[in-house]
């Protein structure tokens, strides 16, 4: 008796620890409507920004200045789409990518650049892929399977760069045969894609005048335009003006003192997800305080994470919002 029982017990751990090891389901999110899944893939992360700036190699990878940088680029602005697959087991790089590619052109996409392996940067790819796929790009929060997609013992790396006919829409597509996931066949082929659609920013940008309006009838103020790199608290370049602004509003009201909040969507674990709030906060108060001259006991930096949504976290639209940072009055 006992001896059947533990055999049950082994073998109903077995198959658990099976389910877990081919786990490849879709992560919240939806396909790009221009750029539909190759079939039987699962989308393992999704990331979408109302507007941000993309750049996508259009050209190999070149050696420049003691660096490894495209020889030729395109550096575009707009709503972006950033997605990760995993093909079904068995397909090959090529197969995957002439799929997207017939896809593509059957839309009136012209091909900008292609490369495979060597061809990208006179090595095996690897440059390529670190212009596409960088450490700072990877998907960590998102999925357990993103942040190994293109890890370890990649092998027949491709990339393509496309652009609608308009000239409004570019794809950029890397994938490789990544042979050492977490999952139970081990080998697939990962795909990570870009799509940019140039549209005009919405303007949101709110002035010191209106912050100060804003903070005297309730207490705070969503402070717009700011960015992050992604899954970061670096701040981008584009968030320039609105320092300036907040500069601005604590210089027109030296009385005032300001917590600086960050907050995240849902996505991912609360617990890293309370550390990214707060480290956003404080990349902001530093920024003003070495950049601006803003003395720092006036801003301090605290993070609620997704404790404190304006908007509902089943939508992207809605997690958009939700990813942002506030000033309070103190």
């Amino acid at each position: 008796m006992i001896t059947t029982r533990l055999c049950v017990a082994v073998l109903a751990l077995s198959a658990a620890a099976s389910a877990l090891a081919d786990d490849c389901v879709d992560v919240a999110g939806q396909d790009h409507p221009r750029l539909q899944r190759y079939a039987d893939s699962c989308l393992v992360a999704h990331e979408a920004k109302s507007f941000d700036s993309v750049t996508l190699p259009t050209g190999p990878i070149v050696s420049r200045g003691g660096e490894r940088v495209p020889e030729r680029s395109e550096t575009v602005e707009g709503r972006t789409t950033r997605l990760l697959y995993f093909a079904p087991h068995g397909r090959s790089s090529l197969e995957v990518l002439r799929n997207y590619q017939r896809s593509l052109e059957q839309q009136g996409f012209e091909i900008a650049y292609e490369c495979a392996a060597g061809d990208c940067d006179g090595g095996n790819g690897r440059h390529m892929m670190g212009a596409v796929y960088p450490s700072s790009r990877v998907f960590n929060s998102t999925s357990r399977h993103a942040a190994s997609a293109f890890n370890y013992n990649v092998d027949d790396r491709r990339y393509l760069a496309a652009r609608s006919a308009d000239g409004s829409t570019w794809v950029g597509l890397f994938m490789a045969e990544a042979t050492q996931l977490r999952l139970r066949d081990k080998q697939r082929v990962a795909v990570h894609i870009d799509v940019i659609e140039r549209e005009a920013m919405e303007e949101r940008m709110v002035d010191a005048r209106e912050m100060a309006n804003s903070i005297g009838e309730s207490g705070s103020v969503t402070l717009e335009n700011i960015y992050f790199e992604t899954g970061s608290a670096k701040l981008t370049a584009q968030s320039g003006a609105a320092l300036s602004e907040t500069a601005k509003l604590l210089g027109d009201n030296p009385g005032l003192g300001l917590y600086i909040v960050g907050h995240t969507d849902s996505v991912g674990g609360y617990d890293a997800n309370l550390v990214l709030s707060r480290r956003r906060a404080e990349a902001v108060a530093a920024a003003l305080s070495a950049s601006h001259g803003i003395a720092s006991a006036r801003v301090v930096p605290a993070g609620v994470g997704p404790l404190a949504p304006v908007a509902s976290n089943a939508s992207e639209d809605g997690r958009a919002r939700n990813r942002r940072v506030e000033l309070v009055a103190r």
